[in-house]
């Protein structure tokens, strides 16, 4: 049975652990969650849970809603955000060059790293007028349906994306995601080939993206560029022509490819 008392176990502090299981609970899709919800998700007894819960609830990590038994993140946690956003000191090489792509494109352009095996979402530029805003930064995704995630993969060394697969397998999120590790290889290989990764309606249907890997001196993907667009204005006939600009974009920012939360991670 899982002990409260903050015993260390090698270099780390079970407790600690066991309060970021608790955070890491919630998602976009499971936003409250009850104290019994969360001793059953985490298997520890619901005593054990209520001291965690307190705890990270005396810090602003974690809100009890009003008049009610459930409990949501803080809003600490967007505060630390804010302070992690503004020390990622890739954004400002970025930004400019991710505006330039969408004026010549007029699609969305998105910037990411990868991060334990998921696609992370460092920004987004939307046209001026978009029908859809809101922020992704700080959003995973799993990296075999999305554009980005396919580009990072190419340039990822084999037993890596190995490991990613079997932490996570190849799960079907539309009809069209590659869910067979083979296909995947393949698509994989005719990436390093055309120097691009394409998202046909993979992870959103009726959403298509083009994306380029950012990589390091070495070749290892630390990050990746896409352009996405709609199933009528993304086309096949402007792939290579798009996937030309974020390649120049890419080549651009793998100049700061240390700055990417990747080789920071020490994952590339």
């Amino acid at each position: 049975m899982y002990n409260t008392n903050a015993s260390e176990s090698g270099n780390t502090v079970n407790s600690v652990i066991k309060a970021m299981q608790i955070l890491n609970c919630f998602t976009p899709a499971v936003p409250m969650l009850s104290l019994a919800q969360i001793s059953k998700k985490l298997d520890i007894p619901k005593s054990t849970a209520l001291n965690l819960i307190k705890t990270l609830e005396s810090g602003g990590l974690i809100l009890r809603a009003k008049d009610s038994s459930f409990y949501q993140l803080g809003y600490k946690n967007m505060e630390l955000g804010y302070r992690t956003l503004m020390g990622l000191s890739i954004l400002p090489y970025a930004i400019p060059i991710m505006e330039e792509l969408q004026e010549k494109t007029g699609e969305i352009i998105y910037l990411t790293s990868h991060l334990n095996g998921l696609v992370f979402y460092l920004q987004c530029i939307y046209p001026s007028r978009p029908k859809v805003s809101y922020s992704v930064m700080g959003k995973t995704l799993p990296m075999h349906c999305t554009g980005c995630g396919k580009a990072m993969l190419t340039y990822l060394e084999q037993p890596t994306i190995d490991k990613i697969i079997e932490k996570y397998g190849l799960a079907m999120v539309t009809p069209h995601t590659i869910t067979d590790p083979e296909r995947l290889f393949q698509e994989l290989e005719i990436n390093r080939k055309r120097g691009y990764a394409v998202d046909n309606q993979e992870e959103t249907l009726g959403v298509k993206c083009v994306a380029v890997a950012i990589r390091n001196t070495k070749g290892i993907s630390v990050g990746a560029l896409s352009l996405s667009g709609s199933v009528i204005t993304l086309t096949p006939d402007k792939y290579d022509a798009y996937a030309d600009l974020l390649s120049k974009a890419s080549i651009l920012l793998s100049g700061q490819a240390n700055l990417f939360p990747a080789s920071q991670m020490n994952q590339a």
